[in-house]
Formats: structure tokens, C-alpha cells, sequence
């Protein structure tokens, strides 16, 4: 039973939660009051973590092969897997006590440590940028741009920031020279060029190989652009792993052990992620995790220098308050398997 005090204790949620209801936060608050404490699963003896993943890009694939290869089971953890689109949805969600770890983009991290919230990035999942600028046939350079549409997915993330530095690179001021529009996720921002009510897009494998197939153009692969960026990580808060560190710890240890799976075991990978990326070519497929090899760490460690290029690019609505990289940076659990040798026995080395 809620006593008067904890319910008033939830009630300042309301600021961040908007349209959630007095109901959705009493169900919040009884999560928070059964999470962490060795709920039964399918008659097992695991703790229950919500975690989420905010793209359908391969990205996601360490969450999804360590759920359907029972690797979180085997650390006795039951990881109930939401796709919650855009970062700053999953920040709302993992400040509401909705979910408590996601992979997501750490742009929403700076961004809410600035509001006074205690998000953190505890390992990296994507250390480079890797979003392209695709635009139709009849867009011939940066320049043809001017007075058309540039697809995003939602404000806030990492497509937006994506177009917004690739149309300063350019010369181009979002808004003035070039609309951006915000389209809802990456599958809808290739209808949306085919049906012309964009005329380009932020896009992530496996939707720039697409792309490609179809003859649209190339305007700029951020990846290859020497620009230094944080992509996804892996994100909590702090006072959420406070209460329990060890189930971070098993946490991590089955996410590292789906790395190596998603690394060094080809097929396996492709199998369950043609499972979550439904009715996916299969070149498309595998081209897409090959380019992601690239950029998905074996030992997730976060890029500083790009989480510093994250916390800069990133608006704020404090302006005052300098933010540094151990101020959403928390490496702790990486370290310690590290130190161990956990990644050198994962790898063979």
C-alpha cells in the first residue's frame, strides 16, 4: 500500500512524465518497490531489469543476443527488451523509473545532468558516428538542398544532431535554408524520400545500403568525416545503480559476453538479428553488420574524445553549468572485467 509520503515523493515525476497519468506513476513507484529484489520469472529465481533499445539498427544486437541466447539468464537476471524510439524518450522513460538501462544516445545524457538529473554512461555500444546524408537522384550536391526537406527522425537525437552539423559543414542553416522534418523513425524516413515529401535523409545502415540500391546519393558519410562522436551507450543513472551495483555488474558481464558473441560468431549474430530487423534483405543484412563491426567496441569503453564532442554539440538549457566527461561517464563495471581479464578469456588473447 502507497503511504502519503511516497506518493508524494513521485508526484514532482509530473514534470518530466507530461501526459502520464496519477496511475502510470502509483505503477511506477510499485516497480521501483519490486525491482532489484529477486522477482520469480517463468518460476525462476531472477531479478527483473526493464532495459531498452532506441533504434532498429544493429546497434541493438548485443541486448538482443544476450536475451535470446539466455547470456542475461545465466548472470540470473530476466531483461524485458522495449524499443522505445528516440533518446529523449528513453531518458524521460529511465527518469520516470520506467526502464532502468538502455542503449541510447548519449547526447540525452548531457543534456538531462544539465536539468539536474544523475543519467550516466556506464560502457560504449556505438563509438563513432556513423549516420550518412542521402538525398534524391535529382539533389546533385549540397547546394541543391536549399529550400527543400531534410528527414530526421525526432528532434533531439542523434539524427537531428547529425543533419544539423552536416548542414553547417555545408553552409546551410537548418531552418532557413533547409526544413527539417521530423518523420518518426528510420523505416519511414525512406518511405518518405520515395514518396517525395523529403528530399533528404539522416540515415544508419542498414537503410544507407537501401538507399544505395535504389539510386539515391550519398551527400556525406559522417563516419568517414574524422569527426569524433560518442554514438550509443550504454545508460542508467547513478542513483539507480547505487541500489544495487551487483546487478550492474552481472549486467555488464553478459552484455561483454554478447559482444564477443555479436564479434566472433557470424551467423548466430545474423540469425537473431533478422529476427528484431523483420523482413530485412538478407544482403542488406549482412552488409549492415559488417559495418558495424567497425564501430561496435569487442571491450566497451566509451570514447572520451567523442563524449566530449557530445556534451559540446548538445543544446542546453543550462547554459551556465560546465559539464565533464566523469560528470556522465562511469566506467566502473568496464574496469573491473577488464582487470580480471574477463575480455581477454571472452577473446582468447
Amino acid at each position: 500500500m502507497f503511504t502519503q509520503g511516497a506518493l508524494a515523493r513521485s508526484l514532482p515525476r509530473l514534470k518530466l512524465l507530461g501526459s502520464l497519468t496519477i496511475l502510470n506513476l502509483c505503477f511506477n513507484f510499485l516497480l521501483q518497490c519490486i525491482f532489484f529484489t529477486g522477482v520469480s520469472a517463468q518460476g525462476k529465481n531472477l531479478e527483473v531489469i526493464h532495459a531498452s533499445y532506441s533504434a532498429l539498427v544493429p546497434s541493438g544486437a548485443p541486448f538482443w543476443i544476450g536475451n535470446d541466447l539466455g547470456l542475461f539468464e545465466k548472470e540470473r537476471l530476466k531483461v524485458n527488451l522495449i524499443y522505445i524510439n528516440a533518446s529523449a524518450r528513453v531518458m524521460a522513460a529511465i527518469l520516470a523509473g520506467e526502464i532502468q538501462v538502455s542503449l541510447a544516445g548519449v547526447s540525452s545524457v548531457g543534456s538531462a545532468y544539465a536539468r539536474g538529473a544523475d543519467p550516466v554512461a556506464i560502457a560504449g555500444a556505438v563509438n563513432k558516428i556513423n549516420v550518412s546524408i542521402y538525398a534524391l537522384p535529382e539533389i546533385r550536391g549540397p547546394a541543391d538542398l536549399k529550400g527543400k526537406k531534410l528527414g530526421i527522425t525526432r528532434f533531439g537525437g542523434l539524427y537531428d544532431f547529425s543533419a544539423n552539423y552536416a548542414l553547417k559543414q555545408w553552409g546551410l542553416q537548418p531552418g532557413k535554408d533547409v526544413t527539417l522534418i521530423q518523420v518518426g523513425d528510420a523505416p519511414s524516413l525512406i518511405g518518405a524520400l520515395a514518396g517525395n515529401s523529403i528530399q533528404a535523409a539522416t540515415l544508419q545502415p542498414p537503410f544507407t545500403i537501401r538507399a544505395s540500391q535504389v539510386g539515391y546519393r550519398e551527400l556525406m558519410d559522417l563516419s568517414k568525416s574524422g569527426f569524433e562522436y560518442q554514438n550509443t551507450a550504454v545508460i542508467s543513472t547513478r542513483s539507480i545503480i547505487k541500489k544495487s551495483p551487483d546487478t550492474f555488474r552481472k549486467f555488464m558481464r553478459a552484455y561483454s559476453s554478447a559482444l564477443a558473441v555479436f564479434h566472433r560468431q557470424r551467423e548466430v549474430t545474423l540469425k537473431v538479428m533478422a529476427k528484431y530487423l523483420k523482413g530485412i534483405d538478407p544482403f542488406i543484412l549482412e552488409k549492415s553488420y559488417e559495418a558495424y563491426k567497425d564501430w561496435v567496441p569487442e571491450t566497451p569503453f566509451l570514447n572520451h574524445a567523442g563524449v566530449e564532442t557530445a556534451i559540446a554539440m548538445t543544446p542546453r538549457t543550462d547554459k551556465g553549468k560546465e559539464i565533464k566527461v566523469a560528470d556522465i561517464v562511469d566506467e566502473t563495471f568496464v574496469k573491473e572485467l577488464d582487470q580480471q581479464g574477463f575480455y581477454r578469456a571472452l577473446y582468447k588473447r
